[in-house]
């Protein structure tokens, strides 16, 4: 799901059009872009998956590329990297899942140890977003991180990848599932209560916000199997 986040995933082993990998061997390596639609991630057959998640505003730095223009794409590791054949051979060359989870935290200080900072009003305002649950004025965010609109809405294109106002509605849509999670009876749950808690216009909007961002309803999804969350509330903090 949309979670303001994006990611470095590397897969080792496996089934690949080529043909079944090694355990060891990476298998396929991808940066994952800001988010502003459901994922729906076919399976493969059981293979390993090491990833890193950078929180949101991180993007630019993360991945060397404006964060927009990695909008609900997946683009191949090689676009990220200028080294990334000798990174991932070093990656396959590990003899256990522990020194491939420790390749890849040393692959991932290299990048970032040249990375563009990410500016402190970006920092700031991502920070009052996810501790607003997105329920603020969007219109006042500007103002209290010092900088102008035009400023802000540009430097989310680079940092964050969507938009102050896309931000606050997935972190809503998460602050919903949040509830579900804790809620002893989530079939009993009083979605105008929360619809207004959260600060949407009405319940229809409450509906149609959750539904596009996740995929189903408030209702439906506290009926179904739930897919893998992207995410969740630790990763914004």
């Amino acid at each position: 799901l949309p979670d303001g986040c994006v990611d470095i995933l590397i897969s080792f082993g496996g089934a690949t059009d080529e043909g079944a990998m090694p355990d060891g061997e990476v298998s396929a390596a991808a940066g994952v872009g800001p988010m502003s639609k459901p994922l729906v991630v076919s399976g493969a057959g059981p293979r390993l998956y090491v990833g890193v998640r950078f929180k949101p505003g991180c993007a630019y730095a993360a991945l060397g590329i404006p964060a927009s223009q990695l909008l609900d794409e997946t683009v191949d590791f090689g676009v990220l990297a200028r080294e990334a054949h000798m990174e991932l051979d070093a990656l396959s060359s590990q003899a256990s899942d522990e020194a491939r989870l420790a390749a890849m935290i040393a692959l991932v200080r290299r990048r970032m140890r040249h990375a563009a900072a990410v500016p402190n009003s970006v920092r700031a305002a991502v920070r009052r977003i996810v501790g607003a649950d997105g329920n603020l004025r969007i219109a006042s965010l500007a103002d209290e991180v010092g900088i102008t609109r035009q400023q802000l809405a540009r430097q989310f294109a680079t940092h964050v990848g969507v938009s102050p106002k896309m931000l606050a509605r997935v972190m809503r849509a998460h602050a919903v599932l949040a509830r579900t999670a804790r809620a002893a009876s989530p079939r009993k749950l009083d979605w105008s209560a929360i619809a207004y808690e959260l600060g949407y216009y009405d319940q229809a909007h409450f509906i149609d916000d959750f539904k596009a961002l996740t995929g189903a309803t408030p209702g439906e999804w506290t009926t179904r199997d739930q897919p893998f969350l992207r995410g969740g509330a630790d990763a914004m903090k």
